[in-house]
């Protein structure tokens, strides 16, 4: 295999302007368990993560939401959750985040921090969200142009998960720009400023915690500093792990979908005078097809913690396994006429952009209020709105991300 067909090249998604789904779909039909080696001349720009060894790619959404399911046998604990070989530092960071804990401390470590996501808490914070839509969209509806992904699409959900998490107004900025520099590991020419900004997030995680030490508050970061696992106080490692984590995910999915909903409602212009003909009616479904469609989390790692079968391929205990959601999404077993994009399609709900299993996206539900909140002032406002330029894409191969999309509109009088 070349590194041109490899899914471990950040160019990949890009060079296709999204995921691969030709690949996807010729692997999902003759080889759903696909053998992805290492390629020659891959370095990892990562200090201490290699790719010497290769990795099983699911491809059917059964088999990625069976194995999602099953910790005990398939671990995001054993390896972590990241499809790189880590050394023994690396890979103790990695366990120490939420998504790579052992089963049972995640769940209590879960139980920490799910207060504020619970439908009661989150109610109560509506009325906020709704606010800083309508300002964000009040800040570029009379310019009749911005770029999108960071005038518009980043500002809500960066603004969300500094509150939740109890990042002060004061440290916003900086959070964002170094978990948005954190996320961007795999470009060479920002390697140094990559590995250098989950660095500054640690040193600003330490020193938030200290605040929470001595001014509780009913934030998640309060909650982990102060809260208790089998009767001890949580690590540094897993407080300073969750801030790194939440800056980056707490936005990633958020601001990506935004992006891609944008996108296509331009490509698809009749799904769009759909949508703008109830707008109520049809865009919660609209953006549930939107994930499904473009998911802007690519994947995640699990490791076979003992001899065993994925649809009839033998898994050695160790071996890696790639779980794509973007292929599981347009699995045609599970979505009809998968490539087709349709606000209608009667299960788009059922997508894996926020995973299965114990590890099921902890904001899921917040992020769906956000796009709906924030996306309904677009639409109701500008709608009209297009990409005006070209669009710059991540190079990753985690996310599926639109970094840069000017866009134009008639602006709002």
């Amino acid at each position: 295999m070349s590194l041109a067909d490899n899914l471990i090249d950040p160019a990949l998604i890009p060079a296709c302007g999204g995921p691969p789904h030709e690949l996807f779909d010729a692997w999902r039909k003759t080889d759903p368990v696909h053998w992805n080696p290492p390629a020659d001349g891959y370095e990892s720009p990562m200090p201490g993560a290699s790719l010497t060894r290769g990795f099983w790619v699911l491809t059917r959404y059964q088999d990625i939401v069976d194995v999602s399911r099953n910790q005990e046998l398939f671990s995001s604990h054993e390896g972590g959750p990241i499809i790189w070989d880590l050394e023994p530092p690396q890979l103790a960071m990695q366990r120490a985040n939420m998504m790579g804990m052992e089963p049972a401390k995640h769940m209590a470590v879960k139980k920490l921090v799910m207060p504020p996501f619970a439908p009661g808490e989150l109610a109560a914070f509506h009325p906020e969200i709704d606010r800083v839509a309508r300002a964000i969209v009040d800040s570029v509806a009379g310019a009749g142009k911005c770029e999108f992904v960071f005038d518009v699409a980043s500002r809500l959900p960066v603004y969300t998960f500094c509150k939740l998490l109890g990042v002060p107004d004061r440290l916003r900025e900086t959070v964002f720009t170094l978990g948005n520099q954190s996320a961007d590991t795999e470009n060479p020419a920002r390697a140094d400023r990559a590995n250098s900004a989950p660095r500054a997030l640690f040193q600003i995680a330490r020193e938030l915690a200290e605040e929470k030490r001595a001014n509780p508050d009913e934030s998640m970061l309060s909650r982990l500093v102060h809260g208790e696992v089998d009767g001890e106080k949580l690590d540094e490692p897993v407080i300073e792990m969750f801030v790194v984590a939440l800056s980056i995910a707490g936005h990633e999915t958020t601001r990506g979908t935004a992006v891609h909903f944008v996108r296509l409602m331009n490509e698809h212009p009749d799904q769009y005078e759909l949508l703008l003909g109830d707008v109520d009616r049809y865009l919660p479904n609209a953006i549930e097809e939107v994930l499904r469609h473009s998911p802007p989390v690519v994947k995640f790692r699990r490791t076979a913690m003992a001899d065993t079968e994925i649809g009839g391929r033998k898994i050695a205990k160790g071996d890696k396994i790639y779980l794509s959601y973007p292929a599981a999404n347009r699995d045609p077993a599970m979505f009809p006429d998968p490539h087709r994009f349709d606000i209608t399609r009667g299960n788009a709900g059922r997508h894996l952009a926020f995973g299965s299993g114990p590890h099921f996206c902890l904001g899921a539900r917040l992020a769906r209020y956000q796009l709906a909140a924030l996306l309904k002032e677009v639409v109701t406002r500008i709608p009209d709105i297009r990409p005006d330029g070209e669009l710059a894409m991540l190079p990753s191969i985690w996310f599926n991300a639109v970094i840069r999309m000017p866009v134009a509109f008639t602006p709002e009088a």
